[in-house]
């Protein structure tokens, strides 16, 4: 028997049995609610093209650092991510991650990688740990030290 400071400890599944709900009531609690926590890759919808082009002079000092090996520029405003990489050259890749839909996408050691939860891509953005699908890449050009990027 519990004394009056103690507090029955249940579980969620308990819980919601005590309130009433089984079957299929707590199964539509259950996806309903806990589910939508966490966003299902399936529902991260990956960047449309629009053919929109946005420019990036090596020239200046806030895209210099795109001149080295390994080097990465992350534009919030268009939502990508621009990395000079051993062996690709320029690649440019959506900022969203395909995990979760995080916009935590970065370039470290020749791989993108998501900063939320761990997902890693290879220079070409193909999954390689924790997403199942490739990130959204774009089409670089470069004439002299202004790299384009077609959205």
């Amino acid at each position: 028997m519990q004394t009056e400071n103690q507090a029955e400890k249940i579980n969620r599944n308990e819980f919601l049995k005590k309130l009433g709900l089984s079957g299929a009531s707590l199964m539509a609690v259950y996806c309903g609610v806990t589910m939508t926590s966490c966003k299902n890759e399936e529902s991260t919808t990956p960047a449309t093209t629009t053919d929109k082009t946005v420019s990036f002079d090596m020239g200046t000092t806030d895209y210099a650092k795109l001149l080295t090996k390994g080097g990465f520029h992350v534009d919030s405003t268009n939502s990508i991510v621009i990395a000079n990489t051993s062996d690709n050259g320029y690649v440019a890749v959506t900022l969203v991650c395909t995990h979760e839909g995080q916009r935590k996408v970065q370039y470290s050691t020749n791989k993108f990688l998501c900063t939320a939860h761990g997902a890693t891509f290879d220079n070409k953005g193909n999954a390689l740990s924790v997403a199942s699908r490739a990130l959204t890449t774009y089409k670089v050009s470069q004439t002299g030290n202004v790299l384009t990027v077609t959205l």
